[in-house]
């Protein structure tokens, strides 16, 4: 049949728009946005011009692949470039959701306030990626804390997109055929030994003694710096980690004076008294921490506030344990003694948590009961590009077809 060359043209242009919808809705997978907030670029370059800025949880379509460059199609239609370490999976995702979930149900370890504007991350992480930021002297609840080393080990981390197994080269009917037909030629038989091979095995020089290789100094590796990270919510409910060092627990001074160098962990406040000089002044319970160690705390205090002599003094201390959060302070009641639990280890190695009784005075043993802690999934963290760009290294026949027709057309990329 005949047909004229602008028929044959209508014909190729809708056969390349039929090219690239199909180009356009391909999608390789889903993830989301890990920082607080992300620019999505027109070009690789990070001097290309921001096609659209996405905040934390916002979902993206995965569209394509360069090393560990990605893709992606936000939900409203735009397509851009972003760096893969800036994205998670459907699954780390789900994971800090419940963790988040989690945290919410904490209990609060006492209060802190930020010296400057400060980072929360989503795991106990410099490289973790940070979601939402503590001004300058705003107020948080802390509700853990961890150490982890200041260069973190590279993990491989979830895929963005599930991995197509790879099939097995198929070799052709040739390659396959002068295979069989090739045999390699026999081995060559083994030369026989000289007749004099007893004589020359034997020792030439008796005497001479044998010498000793001098030994390899050890190699001495660099001990790991550890930090110290806290977990925090915020007065919006958002939890997640900060460094320990940039926090100041918000007890009164006049308390936090006889820390003796170590590092407050947390405080409760344990009743009120009413001096006639200084006002109404409180009593207090403490944990405290020396160094960085992989417990939340080593000792506790509890302070009392004496009206005759109008200052804080001990009124009980216990020192050199290894102590878990949390710490439990029973709520106030009107003309009550105040309660509180501590969990600490034995030297049987098995947790325990100790009750006590606080009557304004005196502190009081309430009892012991075993203990068990649940370890906490460890947080989300970003994605590797690295195991990103195999997904795609084989495109597939309509997208080749599309980028040739392209090139033909337009002359380049």
């Amino acid at each position: 049949m005949f047909r004229s060359p602008l028929s044959l043209s209508v014909l190729a242009g809708f056969f390349l728009l039929l090219l690239g919808c199909a180009e356009s809705q391909q999608s390789l997978g889903e993830a989301y946005v890990a920082p607080a907030s992300l620019n999505v670029r027109s070009q690789l370059s990070q001097k290309s011009n921001s096609v659209v800025m996405l905040k934390h949880g916002d979902a993206v379509a995965i569209i394509d692949v360069l090393r560990r460059m990605v893709k992606v199609r936000t939900t409203a239609g735009f397509e851009g470039w972003v760096d893969s370490r800036e994205l998670l999976s459907r699954e780390q995702m789900q994971q800090l959701r419940h963790e988040r979930e989690r945290q919410a149900r904490l209990p609060g370890e006492g209060t802190a306030t930020a010296f400057e504007t400060l980072n929360i991350h989503i795991a106990p992480s410099r490289s973790a990626a940070a979601f939402t930021q503590i001004p300058e002297g705003g107020a948080v609840t802390i509700l853990g804390r961890q150490i982890a080393p200041k260069i973190a080990a590279p993990v491989r981390s979830s895929l963005l997109f599930p991995e197509k197994p790879v099939s097995p080269a198929r070799r052709s009917r040739k390659e396959s055929s002068a295979r069989q037909s090739f045999r390699l030629p026999p081995k060559p038989k083994p030369p026989k030994a000289p007749e004099n091979w007893q004589e020359l095995s034997s020792e030439r020089i008796a005497a001479e003694p044998a010498k000793v290789a001098a030994p390899i100094p050890e190699q001495k590796s660099k001990p790991v710096v550890m930090e110290d990270w806290t977990l925090v919510r915020t007065a919006k409910g958002e939890a997640g980690w900060v460094l320990s060092r940039n926090l100041l627990m918000s007890i009164p001074d006049e308390v936090a004076q006889y820390a003796e160098g170590k590092r407050i962990t947390s405080f409760f406040e344990l009743g009120q008294v009413n001096d006639a000089q200084k006002g109404v002044k409180h009593h207090w319970l403490w944990t405290t921490l020396s160094g960085t160690l992989p417990y939340d705390f080593d000792s506790w205090r509890v302070f009392l506030w004496n009206g005759r002599r109008h200052r804080y003094e001990t009124s009980y201390r216990q020192r050199d344990l290894e102590g878990y959060f949390p710490v439990h302070v029973d709520p106030a009641e009107a003309g009550k003694t105040r309660t509180f639990q501590l969990v600490t280890k034995d030297s049987d190695g098995k947790l325990r948590k100790r009750g006590y009784v606080f009557d304004g005075t005196l502190v009081r043993s309430a009892g012991t009961e075993d203990y068990s802690r649940t370890a906490a999934p460890s947080a989300a963290s970003a994605l590797d590009g690295k195991t990103l760009q195999p997904k795609i290294s084989h495109p597939n026949w309509l997208r080749r077809q599309w980028t040739s027709w392209k090139h033909r057309i337009f002359g380049g990329g």
